[in-house]
């Protein structure tokens, strides 16, 4: 047996360059997970994306992690051609700006879910100096295709699909998984990277002619029905020499990432009590942490208690304070106001859960 022969035929496979691309991602100071596995919701079957790479930093009370997804191929005989056409960046039905974030905090999924925060995230990241990472496609890519190097005849498009998919279906299933693995304060923004280890060649077929160019890079936005929901994702692929060079783009992109989050936490906060939808999301909380306390502050002066779950509050313009509101009668709105340990107790709770510091009312609601 001649052990050379294995490190020979290796060197064919793709395995080389995931190696590669991990240790390139390590010195850069990312963790890197290899193959690691997901369930395909399509097929019911275990499959596994080459590469997870992060970086994680504490901001405020939350976690930042911004993850890169990782598809790696080799291919010594065949170039991967992307064929493409004129883009319409008004198409009703594409989407060329997609943000794939989740948050188990509170206030961060709410800053996710407000319409239009897909471009607001954008913008941020280009003012940011980090807009490279997502860059307006050139152009629209419809199909690919394997060709052969030397005589360019066409092979499939079986490689470049299976990354594509694979890609997607990863990054759904991590989406889909965080809610149950996650426990602490923590938001996660993805991205999606298809390395290919042969020529990258754009087919362009704008002037109605077919125009072949070789390339480095292309961004593709990919469409796909993922768990019956129509899915858009940006999928960049590079030629896999060019990556090492590329990786500082997303190390300045989990900085902006950072900012980014931060301020929107900080958005979240601004004069919440002064806005009903995003006060809403919080409230259940802030009826938890006083429910015993308010009970009990009602019992030692012999009234009744009425279920946490009635109160609830408004701002006052006119007093510029936040009214809160119970069905306790105007005896128990005057002993709740006069009740110094648990006012101190309702300042603490509006401080820690709403960051609210100023002053507030307790007033008879009518429970109905």
């Amino acid at each position: 047996m001649q052990l050379s022969q294995f490190s020979t035929q290796i060197e064919k496979t793709g395995f080389v360059l995931e190696n590669r691309v991990a240790q390139q991602l390590k010195a850069a100071k990312w963790t890197v997970i290899s193959n690691r596995y997901y369930v395909d919701d399509a097929e019911e079957s275990v499959r596994e994306i080459d590469l997870v790479a992060y970086k994680a930093t504490r901001v405020q009370h939350f976690d930042v992690y911004t993850t890169l997804l990782i598809s790696c191929k080799k291919n010594e005989s065949n170039a991967w051609a992307l064929l493409s056409r004129e883009i319409d960046l008004k198409d009703p039905n594409s989407d060329w700006q997609p943000l794939h974030a989740w948050s188990n905090d509170k206030a961060l999924a709410f800053q996710l879910s407000v319409p239009g925060v897909a471009k607001l995230y954008h913008d941020a990241a280009e003012q940011s100096g980090a807009g490279a990472v997502f860059r307006t496609p050139e152009v629209e890519v419809f199909a690919f295709q394997e060709m052969n190097k030397v005589s360019g005849t066409p092979q499939n498009d079986k490689a470049i699909f299976q990354a594509v998919t694979s890609l997607m279906k990863s990054q759904a299933y991590e989406l889909g998984a965080l809610p149950q693995r996650k426990r602490t304060p923590a938001v996660y923004q993805f991205n999606l990277l298809s390395l290919v280890d042969s020529d990258l060649v754009r087919i362009n077929f704008s002037t109605g002619l077919a125009n072949a160019e070789a390339i480095d890079q292309e961004h593709y936005i990919a469409r796909y029905i993922i768990k019956k929901k129509e899915t858009f994702s940006r999928i960049r692929f590079l030629k896999a020499n060019v990556f090492e060079k590329l990786i500082p783009e997303y190390s300045e992109l989990h900085t902006a990432n950072c900012a980014w989050f931060d301020a929107q936490c900080h958005a979240f906060y601004a004069d919440i009590l002064q806005d009903e939808k995003r006060s809403q999301e919080l409230l259940t909380e802030f009826r938890q942490v006083i429910s015993w306390p308010f009970r009990l502050a009602l019992q030692e002066q012999g009234i009744n208690v009425p279920e946490s779950k009635s109160i609830c509050f408004s701002w006052s313009k006119t007093n510029n304070m936040v009214i809160i509101y119970a069905p306790v009668g105007g005896e128990g709105a005057m002993a709740l106001n006069k009740d110094s340990s648990f006012r101190s107790k309702v300042s603490a709770a509006l401080s820690k859960i709403f960051r609210y510091n100023g002053d507030f009312m307790f007033q008879d609601d009518i429970p109905f």
